[in-house]
């Protein structure tokens, strides 16, 4: 309506303009330029209307079809016809938005909180007209804020602060249930895994509680680890004393059953190092001399009679 006002106004002064040209004592050819501001406005005054009656609803958006400030209905995407001066639309997305909100809030133990979120939400395609009428254009402010601190408050408190830590997916689901179902009362709709909790900022004290309690742990589990060397180390030295215990064992029947010169040969011969014996046996004889142990009478005495 507009773009007619305008070309009314640009008529009435084709015709001005003329009538003050007769009238000035000089006169002056403006024929051809009311000629041309009267084919613009009358252009215009037709023109306007049907521009006016013409709406386009892009992508992604919905129209809401007022009618004097009343709600008619709603408009879906593409191009629609509207009686100008009569019929508004107002535009509405209707994609996924997001929304970023920080709600501080007191834990089970009575620590506070404060919790950053991200909430993925989109309106109700075919419910645009009844959220407008109801909330307006202002549904984010005078809705999914409240919603969001809302529900962060009341998931909050049923855990204790440590909790909110450990249990961080409990958590989010349980805020993302909640604000979800608060939401579809007013038509809002949350995307599947549509919240997102970026971070849990604690007070210094709890900070340094829980880096204290950490350091602890660590602690303990370096004691753990002594504890379970010096195990290992006992264990060790135990199986150390009974391999020799039973190492005697065996080498005191050797001597009982066999003799003594035999078990005293074999650790002769485990601990030669290839060299002759420079000690050796006085005698008579053809080499001047004997060894110490006769091997040939500690084989003969190692033999076990036949049975």
């Amino acid at each position: 309506m507009g773009l007619a006002i305008l070309g009314l106004i640009v008529l009435v002064l084709s015709f001005v303009i003329v009538g003050l040209n007769k009238r000035a004592d000089v006169k002056t050819n403006l024929g051809p330029t009311a000629w041309i501001m009267r084919v613009v406005g009358i252009l215009m005054i037709i023109g306007g209307p049907l521009y006016s009656s013409v709406v386009q609803i892009p992508a992604g958006y919905r129209g809401v079809l007022l009618r004097f400030t009343a709600v008619q209905g709603q408009l879906d995407e593409g191009i629609h016809l509207i009686t100008p001066g009569v019929n508004t639309v107002v535009l509405m997305e209707t994609r996924t938005q997001k929304e970023e909100s920080v709600a501080t809030a007191a834990s089970r133990d009575l620590q506070t909180v404060s919790t950053k979120l991200v909430l993925n939400y989109r309106i109700d395609p075919s419910k645009v007209s009844q959220l407008y009428n109801n909330v307006g254009v202002e549904y984010r402010a005078r809705i999914i804020d409240p919603v969001v601190q809302e529900s962060v408050k009341l998931v909050t408190a049923r855990y204790t602060a440590e909790e909110l830590i450990r249990k961080r997916a409990d958590v989010k689901s349980e805020m993302e249930r909640e604000i979800t179902n608060r939401l579809r009362a007013y038509d809002v709709l949350v995307d599947p895994s549509g919240l997102s909790i970026t971070n849990f900022d604690f007070s210094p004290e709890f900070n340094k509680a829980i880096e204290a309690k950490q350091v602890a742990q660590q602690e303990a589990e370096k004691q753990r680890y002594v504890l379970a060397q010096a195990e290992l180390e006992k264990q060790t030295e135990v199986a150390r004393a009974e391999g020799r215990a039973q190492a005697a064992k065996l080498n005191a029947e050797a001597l009982r059953v066999q003799g003594a010169g035999l078990v005293i040969a074999r650790e002769w011969i485990e601990k030669w190092d290839g060299r002759l014996p420079s000690v050796s046996a006085g005698g008579g004889g053809a080499s001047g001399g004997s060894f110490i142990i006769d091997l040939g009478s500690l084989m003969r005495e190692g033999q076990v009679p036949n049975r």
